[in-house]
């Protein structure tokens, strides 16, 4: 993929992606000049592909896929059983059409285990991950690992160490998935987290302090959107704000109250702002 790409994570509009909720969503994205729709596929199987992609195909939008790993899929834990969810979600992510699957693909929101990381689980996740990755490779897609908080997960928190990782398994179609809302808790600024992301930096959620309307919370858009534009980032900008989710993703992410008063809020003023942003930089043209 070459180019930069505008979108926006489907809790925005939607806790499930179904039939009723592609055919109300994908239109509405294309309205707002979106180029792609992240899809929050926690359920992979329930999802009705062939309806999507051409839902896609239709409006000019783009899908790609995230998720993260149920409890009985947890890499670190059942590395066998996360390679097996993550192949399934991945030949689902290709037959939607996208050409990603990324998130928190290593392990399950919430889980923690009181103390650092181990060369166990490490080596669990490396188990776990590099037949997805090479599955990804041959698919032409990319599997991005997205470094979260410390309260969401011990095992990945910064860009840093998400590069170890892709080092340690080798594989190319790894990528890095990072996250302005857990940048500003974990890196010591954001141009240092995109920095260390460095080559391996091919996705970013642009998601606000309080995971609500870009631009009124404590996140340094510009410095993001200048540091990006300084390293020649060729990938997709997706804004994220929680304001449709199951209770599930709700209690792992400690989302108890509403983070904008509607979806129409983030993406305007919310979403213009960040594209104004990246215009004044030279992220995109004009």
């Amino acid at each position: 993929m070459a180019g930069v790409r505008f979108g926006m994570h489907s809790s925005l509009w939607t806790a499930e992606w179904t039939k009723a909720a592609a055919e109300r969503v994908v239109p509405t994205a294309a309205r707002h000049g979106l180029d792609l729709v992240e899809i929050a596929l926690l359920n992979p199987e329930a999802v009705d592909a062939a309806h999507s992609r051409a839902l896609f195909e239709k409006h000019g939008v783009a899908p790609t896929c995230s998720l993260g790993l149920p409890m009985a899929a947890c890499a670190p834990l059942h590395p066998e059983k996360a390679t097996a969810f993550l192949l399934e979600a991945l030949e689902v992510a290709h037959a939607l059409g996208s050409n990603t699957l990324t998130g928190v693909t290593y392990s399950t929101l919430g889980y923690t285990t009181g103390t650092r990381p181990t060369e166990a689980e490490y080596a669990n996740l490396e188990t776990a991950l590099r037949p997805v990755a090479q599955r990804a490779g041959e698919l032409g897609m990319t599997l991005g690992l997205e470094p979260c908080n410390r309260y969401e997960t011990h095992l990945l928190n910064t860009a840093e160490q998400t590069v170890a990782l892709i080092e340690r398994i080798g594989e190319p179609a790894l990528m890095i998935h990072l996250d302005t809302y857990h940048m500003n808790i974990e890196e010591k600024g954001f141009a240092s987290g995109i920095e260390k992301a460095g080559k391996h930096l091919k996705y970013i959620h642009l998601s606000e302090s309080d995971r609500g309307v870009p631009g009124t919370g404590t996140v340094d858009f510009p410095a993001t959107i200048r540091a990006l534009a300084g390293t020649g980032f060729q990938g997709d900008l997706v804004g994220e704000a929680f304001i449709n989710m199951p209770p599930a993703l709700a209690r792992a992410l400690s989302v108890w109250r509403p983070v904008a008063n509607s979806p129409e809020e983030v993406l305007d003023p919310g979403m213009t702002y960040l594209k104004r942003l990246a215009v004044e930089n030279g992220l995109v043209g004009g």
